[in-house]
């Protein structure tokens, strides 16, 4: 018994997305105080100092799932990175994209690198997490 007649083109296994879907998903951002804790333990993913603050990204990048900050929306803890408070200031002052342009950083694929290891590992993450900072901000001075 055949499903198509004879003669017809189907590409079996092929499905073509709709084209008409918001880019935004309209979800509360997640919160995580033992996640922000862990990013506090680790060194500036900039300088490679300790004394960190937790830097929200804003800026949107859909290819790694995060569509930025809406109005009066915050974003999720999973697009935070640890940053001394003068480089934080630094970021807000020259604005996201130019500050993390001029560092060598792609912060979200950071962001997510770090998360992951948390969700993976809990605590247990950051000496891991520690290293690939410490080893980007190696790279960066070569």
């Amino acid at each position: 018994m055949a499903l198509v007649a004879e003669g017809e083109n189907v590409m079996a296994g092929f499905r073509i997305a709709q084209a008409n879907f918001t880019p935004t998903p309209k979800v509360k951002p997640t919160k995580s105080k033992g996640y922000l804790s862990f990013i506090h333990e680790l060194p500036c993913c900039v300088t490679g100092r300790y004394g960190v603050e937790a830097a929200h990204l804003s800026t949107a990048a859909p290819r790694y799932g995060h569509y930025g900050r809406g109005k009066q929306r915050k974003a999720s803890d999973r697009w935070v990175l640890p940053m001394a408070p003068e480089e934080h200031a630094r970021q807000h002052k020259i604005g996201e994209v130019a500050f993390w342009r001029a560092a060598g950083i792609n912060p979200h694929i950071l962001a997510l690198t770090l998360f992951g290891l948390w969700s993976d590992l809990g605590d247990d993450a950051e000496p891991f997490a520690a290293a690939i900072i410490n080893q980007h901000v190696q790279e960066r001075r070569l």
